[in-house]
């Protein structure tokens, strides 16, 4: 039995029946119904189903109980020292909270390992891919139960278990037939059986599966040439298929005639069926039951399923029985076909299939009775799907109801058997809807009078065979199967797609990538086989599963060991697996005798009243430590009385990240001391660039330098904000040594022999930066105002080193004469050139008068000949008297 969606184990597929659409009633082309008569009707059917996943709650960071408080600076640190401390604080414990994420990151996969609480090797592999078992007979500390040999692999070897004792069997896979697919070319000479053609590789392999680990394999699929074909012509008699009989009987040698073109090994049947042979779907009547038809048709009698050719090559006896078969009648209008097809499935035998290419053509121009139909003939069982053909004939179909869709897609699937249907115009979308339900089904409209059932077929053929469908059959409890896919043009997909490829031509290869999982082992361990094929093909991969439930050395036990308390157990994989009956780390107590209140005292500490330190369980006189939510934690001692979690911490580290916790106490790495490892012993960082210890100044503590002159400070005891610079605090001493002038010049022998002095003839002759030791090079002035120079320098031996020129530098007297002839020459020149401006300036004036004369000039209105001044000295005056007569 096979099913598709295989994802989750054990899932069987369920196909809901489909709300198809009413069948239309078709004109009365069939046997008139008798009154009496009633139509059956049934309603689908549905399964529903749902299913739930647990969500696994992510684990939570576990915190810390107790943080410590960090130290001040040491006295005397400036400002700016305190600041890089801070920053240095920040970006630790931005390291803390990096490494406290991934800590809590790393282990989710031990802890897995660790919640397991394996009693053996064989439980601790199944509790995930990443966990192993440490077999060492020593790895456990005191206290620790047997369940912490089981952990993370990381953990196992960092917590001392060597990798050569760690049990980690891991899962394989194993080709066992791997056959070619097969290259063969229609119309070749050569004459291959259908078992000897090969179109899937490979086709047999064993998968050894642990818990967690995914085996993934290759699956090749080719679509070979001229592969033989079976087709099986199934039609509905019913009358108002009678047209369609005619045109069917010629069908054999002309079908024959266009499958060659496809294939050189053809075959062809034929079948037909109406109905169930009781009321309410037929009359009953002895004269119906002799003739349905009514009038002067000559009908045959009513049938549920009739196989009237087994398969066989030869056309003409096809066109020759076909050409016999009589049209029938029945009442209601949805067919018998189901009936039909499900014998056509089972009963291979009686047709004829052979392990080729099954093609089955289901043709009718009405709907279908399924599953609950029965019910209106009085018939309740269900459907056994088993072969009922006696003399071809269906002899039960008034004892079982019809099948349902999905016991119809599972027999169709089991005998690999590709369905199409041949169906008229008006029953188009019921046939869609159920082709939806059937896995490699295709649909075709056809004519009226199946004038076209030839073009159908091929047209349905080449739609089913450019399709591959991969189906695995039953899951055992636990596995899972996915697919990958890698079909033509670089088209791939996965989950459910990665099932199927699309648009194949005859001789195209195509690749499936399949990954298997255990989730869990069986009960009893027992091997399972699986098989996986391409729907409508007989040709399969046979897969057998192994399941990995044991560890090697559980093998190389020693039943009843000494080792086991005088062999009350078997001594296996690096521990005891104690007899029915035995308790005890060793197995060396019994259930029958052990009295708690006798035990508890040998689970307390001296001058206490707490059982295993109240941090385990007393099991037989024995203190079991019980485990911390986070699994890096962990109680240890004969009382539990210790723990790796519970030391002094630096910077929110346990023993500062310096060192091991073992019964709340650190354990320091080398060059590091203290109570929370955090002093380091490494004098690096108080090494100061003249190669000394914090300059000669201080003492390395910790890595810090200490220093012993209040006024130095720095990391290396390097600044002193009140001290004067090296050049002019040895200025005086150098200037006396050499020069016997100065302020020191009378106490020079006393104050000014703590360094050696050389003289050099040049400034080029004064040490150069690049020597090993710090050198300083001075320029200063002495009494006389003069330039001397000399270098400054400490060896390794803390020796100060002075190298002077012999001759300074002193400025000679000013020359008069120069300066005066200068400054007369400059007085000069400057009047000079005042003068030329001011003479510039003047011509510049002159100039824009002239020219501004000028265009006034031109601008005039008076005649140029008369004298704009002149004023005329004549003056004419009128008497006002005159011209009067006298005496007015």
């Amino acid at each position: 039995m096979y099913f598709r969606g295989g994802q989750k184990s054990g899932r069987t597929r369920t196909f809901p029946s489909p709300q198809f659409p009413s069948s239309p009633r078709r004109p009365a082309r069939r046997a008139p119904p008798n009154p009496s008569g009633a139509q059956a009707a049934g309603g689908p059917r549905a399964d529903g189903r749902t299913r739930s996943e647990a969500t696994p709650r992510p684990a939570q960071l576990p915190g810390h109980s107790r943080s410590r408080a960090g130290r001040s600076a040491p006295p005397g640190r400036s400002g700016v020292a305190a600041m890089a401390e801070t920053n240095l604080t920040l970006l630790t414990w931005a390291g803390i909270l990096c490494c406290l994420i991934w800590s809590g990151s790393a282990q989710q996969g031990g802890s897995d390992c660790i919640k397991a609480n394996a009693k053996s090797c064989g439980e601790c592999i199944q509790a995930g891919p990443n966990c192993g078992w440490c077999k060492k007979t020593d790895f456990l500390q005191e206290g620790e139960p047997t369940s912490a040999r089981c952990d993370d692999l990381a953990a196992l070897k960092s917590k001392g278990c060597p990798e050569q004792d760690i049990e980690n069997p891991r899962g394989s896979q194993r080709v066992l037939e791997n056959r070619e697919v097969t290259n063969r070319k229609i119309g070749a000479a050569e004459k291959l059986k259908p078992e000897a053609i090969t179109q899937i590789q490979p086709q047999k392999l064993v998968l050894q599966l642990r818990v967690g680990e995914p085996q993934t394999f290759s699956l090749k699929f080719k679509r070979a040439e001229d592969y033989p074909i079976d087709l099986y012509y199934l039609m509905d008699l019913s009358y108002s298929m009678k047209d369609d009989l005619e045109n069917v009987k010629s069908l054999g040698t002309a079908l024959m005639r266009e499958m060659e073109k496809i294939t050189s090994d053809f075959r062809i049947g034929f079948g037909s069926f109406v109905e169930k042979t009781v009321m309410p779907y037929i009359s009953t009547t002895p004269a119906k039951l002799r003739n349905p038809c009514t009038g002067d048709q000559n009908c045959t009698s009513p049938f549920s399923y009739k196989n009237v050719l087994s398969l066989t090559s030869e056309g003409n006896k096809f066109n020759e029985l076909v050409g016999k078969q009589h049209i029938s009648g029945n009442l209601d209008s949805p067919e018998g076909g189901f009936d039909a097809i499900m014998q056509v499935a089972v009963c291979g035998d009686q047709i004829g299939w052979r392990n080729v290419t099954r093609l089955l053509v289901f043709s009718t121009d009405a709907g279908f009775h399924f599953a609950g139909d029965g019910k209106l003939g009085g018939i309740v069982l269900p459907n056994d799907g088993k072969c009922h053909l006696e003399n071809n004939m269906y002899t039960m179909s008034h004892y079982y109801d019809y099948p349902s869709i999905a016991h119809l897609v599972q027999k169709l699937s089991e005998n690999n058997i590709q369905t199409i249907f041949a169906v008229t115009e008006e029953f188009q979308a019921v046939y869609k809807e159920l082709k939806n339900l059937i896995p490699k089904s295709a649909v075709g409209t056809l004519s009226s009078n199946s004038s076209n059932v030839i073009q159908l077929i091929i047209d349905a053929y080449n739609s089913l065979s450019s399709e591959v469908i991969l189906e695995n059959s039953k899951l055992p409890k636990g596995v899972t199967i996915s697919y990958k896919s890698y079909c033509k043009n670089g088209v791939n997909d996965t989950q459910e797609d990665g099932r199927k490829c699309s648009n194949i031509s005859i001789g195209d290869e195509v690749k499936f990538e399949i990954n298997v999982t255990a989730n869990e082992c069986p009960k009893k361990g027992q091997n399972e086989t699986i098989k996986i094929k391409p729907l409508g093909f007989t040709e399969e991969v046979e897969i057998n599963l192994q399941f990995i439930c044991e560890c090697l050395c559980q093998g190389e036990g020693e039943p009843n060991s000494p080792a086991c308390h005088d062999g009350n157990g078997t001594f296996e994989c690096g521990a005891c697996r104690c007899n029915e009956g035995r308790i005890g780390r060793l197995c060396e107590c019994s259930t029958d005798e052990v009295n708690s209140e006798d035990m508890d005292a040998y689970c307390r500490r001296e001058n206490s009243t707490e059982i295993c330190s109240n941090n385990g369980e007393c099991i037989c006189g024995q203190c079991v430590c019980k485990k911390r939510e986070n699994t890096n934690e962990v109680y240890s001692g004969k009382y539990c009385e210790c723990d790796n979690f519970n030391c002094d911490r630096s910077n929110g580290l346990i023993c500062g990240g310096n060192g091991i916790c073992k019964c709340r106490v650190c354990e320091c790495f080398p060059n590091f001391t203290g109570s929370a490892c955090d002093c380091s012993l490494d004098t690096t960082p108080c090494m100061a660039a003249n190669g000394q210890i914090c300059n000669g100044r201080g003492t390395c503590e910790c890595g810090t330098c200490n220093c012993t002159d209040p006024k130095f400070q720095g990391p290396t005891c390097e600044m002193c904000q009140t001290c004067l610079g090296v050049c002019a605090e040895h200025k005086d001493c150098v200037q006396c040594r050499a020069f016997n002038k100065g302020e020191k010049k009378e106490t020079c022998s006393q104050e000014c022999m703590h360094f050696n002095m050389t003289r050099v003839e040049s400034r080029d002759k004064l040490p150069q930066p690049g020597q090993p030791d710090p050198l300083s090079h001075c320029k200063e002035k002495d009494v006389d105002d003069c330039w001397f120079y000399f270098t400054y320098s400490v060896n390794s031996n803390g020796e100060a080193n002075v190298h002077v020129v012999e001759t300074p530098e002193c400025p000679s007297g000013p020359d008069i004469i120069p300066i005066v002839a200068g400054v007369v020459a400059g007085i000069v020149l400057i009047g000079l050139a005042l003068l030329l401006i001011w003479k510039l300036l003047m011509i510049i004036h002159d100039r824009r008068e002239f020219a501004k004369f000028e265009k006034e000039k031109m601008n005039a209105k008076w005649d140029t000949q008369e004298n704009p001044i002149y004023k005329s000295p004549i003056n004419n005056f009128k008497n006002p008297n005159y011209g009067r007569k006298a005496g007015l």
